[in-house]
């Protein structure tokens, strides 16, 4: 904002140079962009920041400087205007729109001569970069500058049936403004109408249809408050930026409305001449209520770091303006002036307190702070664990959404509660939260099967959210993963070779020992998980409690997301893991002195028994020297009879103590030969 020295002088009397005093308004807030010279006067640019609409007039920045200075500030003299005629005579008002205009006053001026305004009227107006029209309009320019409540003069012949009312449109429609411009109007937007329609844009531009022009002999002179965030809403949607609504939008003195009036038409009558009215319109039916904010001593020294006694404050504040009671019990009461719609909070006043006392009185001193202790979040370290041997085995880990589809959930509706509806979801797909991991690994594996990716192994992990019925809602750590493809995706040699059931147990196995839970690892045909391939699935116990499953899903499943294979998954019921991994002290084993001896045996079984089934067979033959089995081959086909298949297994026999001889491990091979057919009804292959 430009403004002109000696204008400011008007109202105040600085009695420094205009250097030292644009240091001063620099450092209490009012930044000097640039100062020029123009004859005996020094013109002012300021930089004024959103909030301090206030600073956008002259009186405004005057009012500032007498704060910073200490200086007496002289307001403009309200002179008693003698008037003749009745405002009903010329023109009825009516607000039909008071949330949007709180505030609308009006006055006519009749028998006005529209002319050049007086020669220091121009210099003031182009000081502050605004060009001379005529002397009406240059008075609502002048005092709106001077006041900061922007004005509006109508011609009284160009009000349409001799009303003004103050109401938003029913429906849209055109509008020529000041600028020639035709703008969209639409029902938000408030508009000044006659009788038959709009004359003005509320509180952002005058119409062409009621321009005050050379022939104009009565004007009507409009004061008023408009709602900021309507003018706002308005002058951004059409792009119709001005001085009038750049101040309307920062909020003006509702309490000021009148005296600008009053002041516009003393400017007027000394310009123009003419004779105005003897009263006024003035719609205010919800009076002006001063915000009071409390102000507390020691949330000043607390933000501050020094002490500002409260009766110093109370001086200072009230050179703003601000009516300050008696300070009690450490604290005051603060009114706001309707001029400051910016001061709302004690941390306000506290912020003007500080730009007045002088930021340069306040000690610098660097901010203490304490260090927290980092806290890891709950089970990191197991997380970290089981990221890394799965990554080992592979897998790449994927970012999963916690909305899901209810369609996707579907097929494990029996295996799981129903989900967590979502009150305002972002689409239809992301309605429910989801109850397991493996809906969305799944999504995440139909989009790259769409995009030709064939060979994926993806794990993640993330909380599920679960409210069992009648119960409390549940939010544990799952780990779910899934393995579609090839075994090897680079090897020329095994290029034939697809992932199995083996891979996923393996994937899930090696979580289990990196969290050193693989000697309490029991894993059991999956029968009850409808949507796992009968046969070729089992659920994992880790001490005698079901924490997951693995296997192949059900082709049927697997067809609802378009997936063309055997596709491989796993879930796991991670936070339970974590938990008994705690109690699982890492224990060192040594490599042992004694060789180790392995021993083939193949065996022919129903093709309904799972491997599981025969490797707990193994373990429970009571053969102390097995120490580990290792499954290598499966075969159905030629050679082997209808419902049998063929499953061979490399078994190491080994001692801690000694070398074992051959008829030890003869002995103990036999053993479990014998176990297999009589437990499983096994036979042995040669």
């Amino acid at each position: 904002m430009r403004v002109s020295l000696d204008w400011i002088k008007e109202f105040v009397d600085p009695k420094l140079p205009p250097g030292k005093l644009a240091d001063v308004l620099t450092m209490g807030g009012l930044e000097v962009e640039e100062m020029e010279k123009i004859g005996e006067d020094t013109i002012f640019e300021l930089g004024i920041t959103p909030n301090r609409g206030d600073c956008l007039s002259v009186i405004g920045v005057a009012r500032e400087i007498a704060t910073l200075l200490k200086r007496n500030l002289r307001l403009p003299k309200e002179k008693k205007i003698k008037g003749r005629g009745r405002m009903r005579d010329f023109i009825n008002v009516s607000v039909k729109s008071p949330l949007a205009c709180p505030r609308y006053t009006a006055r006519v001026i009749d028998g006005v001569k529209i002319g050049p305004s007086p020669g220091w009227m121009v210099r003031m107006l182009a000081a502050c970069g605004i060009r001379s029209i005529n002397n009406v309009v240059d008075a609502t320019n002048y005092v709106m500058l001077e006041t900061n409540q922007p004005l509006h003069a109508f011609d009284h012949r160009f009000i349409r049936g001799k009303r003004i009312i103050v109401s938003n449109p029913r429906g849209p429609l055109d509008f020529v403004t000041l600028d020639g411009g035709t703008q969209k109007i639409i029902p938000s937007d408030l508009l000044i109408c006659d009788g038959e329609g709009p004359v003005a844009l509320a509180g952002v531009m005058g119409g062409k249809n009621s321009e005050v022009s050379d022939d104009t002999t009565t004007v009507v002179l409009e004061s008023a408050y408009f709602e900021p965030s309507s003018v706002r809403r308005t002058a951004r949607r059409l792009g119709l930026a001005s001085e009038s609504s750049r101040r309307f939008e920062r909020g003006v003195d509702p309490t000021g409305t009148l005296l600008a009036l009053n002041r516009l038409t003393e400017i007027i009558l000394e310009t123009a001449g003419g004779t105005a009215t003897a009263d006024w319109v003035d719609i205010n039916p919800k009076k002006f209520v001063p915000k009071r904010v409390k102000l507390e001593a020691k949330e000043i020294g607390r933000v501050l770091g020094i002490e500002i006694k409260l009766p110093e404050a109370r001086a200072i504040l009230s050179r703003l303006g601000m009516k300050c009671g008696a300070p009690a019990k450490g604290a005051m009461s603060v009114a706001v002036p309707a001029f400051r719609p910016d001061v709302t909070r004690q941390i306000d006043l506290i912020e003007e307190l500080a730009r007045l006392y002088g930021y340069h009185r306040i000690d610098e001193t660097m901010p203490s702070a304490t260090i927290e202790p980092i806290v890891r979040p709950r089970f990191v370290l197991q997380e970290r664990a089981a990221r890394e041997a799965l990554i080992g085995c592979g897998l790449t880990e994927a970012v999963t959404m916690g909305f899901s589809d209810p369609r996707d959930l579907e097929p494990f509706s029996s295996f799981l509660p129903a989900p967590i509806g979502i009150t305002n979801p972002l689409s239809s797909e992301e309605s429910v939260m989801r109850t397991m991991l493996l809906s969305g690994l799944l999504r995440a594996l139909a989009v790259s099967v769409s995009r030709q990716r064939y060979d994926v192994r993806l794990f993640t992990a993330g909380n599920v959210y679960l409210r069992p019925q009648g119960g409390k809602q549940e939010e544990p750590l799952h780990l779910a993963g899934v393995l579609f493809g090839k075994r090897r995706v680079q090897s020329w040699e095994a290029a034939k070779e697809m992932v199995d059931f083996y891979d996923v147990k393996g994937a899930v196995e090696a979580v289990l020992k990196s969290l050193g839970l693989s000697k309490q690892a029991v894993w059991q045909r999956a029968d009850d998980h409808e949507f796992l391939h009968p046969g070729r699935s089992a659920v994992l116990l880790v001490g005698n409690r079901r924490v997951g499953f693995a296997g192949q899903l059900h082709p049927e499943i697997a067809a609802k997301w378009d997936i063309p294979g055997e596709c491989f998954v796993f879930e796991l019921e991670f936070e339970n893991l974590a938990q008994m991994s705690l109690t699982e002290k890492p224990q060192f084993s040594e490599l042992s002195k004694f060789p180790f001896v392995e021993r083939d045996v193949a065996i022919l079984v129903d093709d309904k028994i799972p491997s599981v089934e025969v490797l707990k067979v193994i373990q429970n033959s009571g053969v102390s020297l097995v120490a580990d089995v290792r499954l290598f081959d499966v075969y159905r086909g030629k050679g082997i009879e209808g419902g049998r298949k063929s499953i061979a297994y490399t078994i190491r026999y080994a001692s801690p103590e000694r070398t074992l001889t051959d008829e030890e491990v003869n002995s103990a091979h036999q053993t479990i030969v014998r176990a297999l057919e009589t437990k499983l009804n096994a036979v042995l292959r040669t």
